[in-house]
């Protein structure tokens, strides 16, 4: 049976210690089940670490998801940031597979004075083509696009799940 989870994005400031294994402690201590490892700056974990937090989270009981960096647009019109894009969201998915996370959150691009379904049509295929890369190295999570609340990006709630059954 799926349950409702409550949790934090990031560690809870109430930490004692900075970082994702006490925060995970923290979140267990203040009665919530989940947290969302914040790499919204970059993916700086090094794989030591996310198995020590994956065992932490399997300790306590909290399920963890990742939030991918900000700095992402599938939608570019230069394509070595849309290269960099998918890598951002690649090393968010591995890491975070590596976490034990099963979910990657991320803002997937901005217009740039084009269509919603020409938008759509490039990010499905990108997002399509990454699906099937991480399934082919084995890594096992989800990628959730998530809304926007800027005019500027692509990511309505519309968009979102037209985006979502599509990549499934």
């Amino acid at each position: 049976m799926k349950q409702l989870l409550f949790g934090t994005a990031g560690a809870p400031l109430s930490s004692k210690k900075k970082g994702s294994i006490e925060g995970i402690k923290r979140v267990r201590e203040i009665g919530l089940d989940c947290m969302e490892l914040e790499f919204v700056r970059g993916v700086r974990m090094k794989e030591e670490t996310a198995a020590n937090v994956r065992q932490t989270a399997e300790e306590e009981n909290v399920a963890l998801s990742v939030h991918a960096p900000y700095y992402i647009n599938l939608n570019s019109a230069e394509a070595e940031k849309i290269e960099a894009s998918i890598e951002r969201i690649y090393q968010s998915a591995r890491i975070g597979a590596l976490c034990g996370a099963s979910s990657i959150v991320f803002h997937p691009a901005y217009y740039q004075g084009q269509s919603s379904e020409k938008v759509m049509e490039k990010v499905t295929g990108l997002l399509e083509a990454l699906t099937s890369r991480l399934t082919d190295e084995g890594i096992d999570v989800v990628l959730r696009p998530e809304t926007t609340g800027k005019a500027t990006q692509f990511g309505s709630l519309e968009e979102t799940l037209m985006m979502a059954s599509a990549i499934e």
